[in-house]
């Protein structure tokens, strides 16, 4: 992680709730747990109990965020894998994995992916192909486990992080500003940089469904 921040860190929460902050502390040991898991003895598998562990922390950000809501109650994250038999297609697979896999394998958004497919132009073939791919990958992770998933290809850890800044209005944090927040919730136990997270944000603005 970057010491440098010193103790200019937690300025980020200065404009969140109490009951936010107290998600987001869960959400950042919740996150060591699972990547802890996830990249034990130098696993190259895919990181699924991470990508569920942001699933909920989204959720969680999500309900106290609604208006007159009680104290989020925190589910584990084995209560999330307790799926009763499908009914039709849409419930064989998490939509939510489909998309982490997708945005894990390529430049471009999964929902911009899914409008170019629905637009029946030249491009929407190629964004359907690659949908079914995410889909193909996301089936294997509910059914048969992560132990033949590669890695993400992408910043999957950081990517999930800005979400999470964005989920919390936290847009307009300077690049300095998400060191500081990623020194506080990242689990990778690398050094985080301005440079390094201006070229990530850059990235992740200006991605397109085939870029």
């Amino acid at each position: 992680m970057n010491s440098g921040v010193g103790k200019n860190q937690h300025r980020w929460k200065k404009s969140l709730n109490s009951d936010i902050c107290r998600v987001l502390d869960n959400a950042a040991k919740r996150l060591k747990w699972a990547w802890g898991v996830d990249m034990k003895d130098g696993s190259k598998s895919y990181p699924v109990n991470t990508d569920y562990a942001f699933y909920e922390i989204k959720e969680w950000i999500d309900e106290c965020q609604q208006p007159s809501q009680p104290e989020v109650e925190h589910k584990s994250l084995k209560s999330l894998l307790k799926l009763g038999p499908p009914k039709c297609f849409s419930e064989l697979v998490d939509d939510a994995i489909i998309k982490t896999v997708y945005e894990d394998r390529n430049a471009g958004s999964y929902g911009d992916a899914l409008k170019c497919a629905a637009s029946g132009d030249r491009s929407a073939g190629r964004a359907f192909r690659k949908i079914l791919n995410a889909v193909k990958v996301a089936y294997v992770i509910n059914h048969y486990g992560a132990d033949t998933v590669p890695i993400p290809r992408v910043h999957f850890l950081h990517r999930n992080l800005l979400e999470i800044a964005d989920l919390l209005h936290l847009g307009d944090l300077t690049h300095e500003g998400v060191v500081e927040f990623l020194d506080d919730l990242c689990p990778c136990r690398k050094r985080h940089t301005p440079e390094a997270i201006r070229k990530l944000r850059k990235r992740v603005v200006h991605r397109g469904p085939e870029s």
